[in-house]
């Protein structure tokens, strides 16, 4: 389902108008910025930022891969701005990655043209709005991916909140090479991935729908890059593909019919009944105790759950449950026995095995891949 306006209150401070190209101009404050304004100067679009990678003062740790047609560059905030990085990769003319690893001390307001093209951004961390219009500005706070296409001459604004840990890989795409890549023809792209390849919109697009657990674990790979020189790129170029594939089987799962229609009420009652699973992990609420908190129904509790978030209460919840598990393992340090009773395990073999089922590995493996990862190569 798309997103609502009622579910996007979030505030910008002192927003601008979506425009055509040129609106915003008259009142923007004078601000840093993000990458844009850095790399190619406020109000340019992505590709002058990939343009101007190799003449800015300000970039680092250029890398190159001639016979691939790689190039990637990294950005760091100096430490009177925050701390972390932007990472920038372009695959061949066909492909833009960005990726952002960082927190800002002070908020911080881009103007982003737009240029076209379609993005399919993977949010790990982070809290950062996007002024969608001024009824309408879109909060992008929790692990989603959100799925973008802004036609060129609209104008937006974004901003993300001061302190917050932003973590999140932009992949941008021409539409017809997402055709070319993911189909024979347009035809057969998903239904509801096809708007978005659209060549005549003229409005924003976008969607948002939930990280799997392959989506979260490629995108935090693609961050924390383990590998150096070209092999960092080779590495890249093949989890972006990765996550382009992933994404466009999201929207395949998506049913064909029209999007269900929900109340102001419903819709509160679902999001919390969604921080209610995050928060909550030994014992998982049951769908009884979840529906009888929150006020709904239990048939209109599931149905209109995987209608608005696009998982299942259970697989939510698992999710949610094992994302806290793997930090306690591996950030924390928590036994296997002490993180399973915390995530509502009665037996700590049963714990493993649900945890290798949904990540692919073993508790004490993933830690063991965490803190190499941690180290560098």
């Amino acid at each position: 389902m798309a997103i609502r306006a009622e579910d996007m209150k979030a505030i910008l401070p002192r927003p601008a108008a979506v425009g055509r190209k040129g609106d915003l101009k008259r009142d923007r404050p004078r601000n840093l910025g993000l990458f844009r304004s850095v790399l190619a100067g406020s109000g340019h679009t992505l590709a002058d930022v990939f343009a101007n990678l190799e003449l800015t003062p300000r970039v680092e740790r250029v890398l190159r891969h001639a016979k691939h047609d790689l190039l990637s560059a990294r950005v760091s905030l100096p430490s009177e701005e925050g701390e972390g990085y932007w990472e920038f990769t372009r695959i061949r003319d066909e492909i833009y990655v960005v990726v952002a690893n960082f927190a800002y001390k002070e908020p911080r307001i881009e103007f982003v043209p737009g240029d076209g093209l379609v993005q399919f951004c993977f949010k790990i961390s982070g809290d950062m709005t996007l002024a969608v219009s001024r009824a309408e500005p879109l909060r992008w706070n929790r692990p989603s991916l959100l799925v973008w296409s802004q036609p060129k001459g609209v104008d937006i604004s974004e901003w993300t909140a001061p302190c917050a840990h932003e973590r999140y890989i932009t992949i941008s795409v021409k539409s017809e090479f997402l055709t070319d890549l993911l189909s024979a023809s347009g035809a057969d792209l998903p239904t509801r991935l096809q708007a978005f390849v659209c060549a005549n919109r003229e409005t924003i697009n976008y969607r948002q729908l939930p990280l799997s657990p392959s989506m979260f674990d490629a995108a935090a790979q693609l961050i924390d890059n383990p590998c150096t020189g070209s092999l960092a790129l080779v590495w890249t170029e093949a989890l972006t593909l990765q996550l382009l594939c992933s994404a466009a089987e999201s929207f395949r799962a998506l049913p064909d019919g029209p999007d269900e229609e929900y109340s102001e009420r419903e819709l509160r009652c679902l999001h919390a009944a969604r921080t209610v699973l995050m928060r909550q992990f030994a014992p998982a609420p049951t769908i009884a105790k979840l529906a009888r908190t929150v006020g709904m129904a239990e048939s209109t509790l599931t149905k209109g759950f995987k209608c608005i978030f696009g998982q299942t209460i259970f697989d939510f919840s698992l999710r949610c449950r094992m994302q806290h598990a793997m930090t306690m393992i591996c950030d924390q340090r928590w036994s296997v026995a002490k993180a399973s009773e915390a995530v509502g395990y009665a037996h700590p073999t049963s714990f493993t095995t649900a945890f290798r089922r949904h990540f692919g590995m073993r508790p004490m493996d993933m830690r063991r891949v965490k803190s190499r990862r941690r180290r560098g190569p």
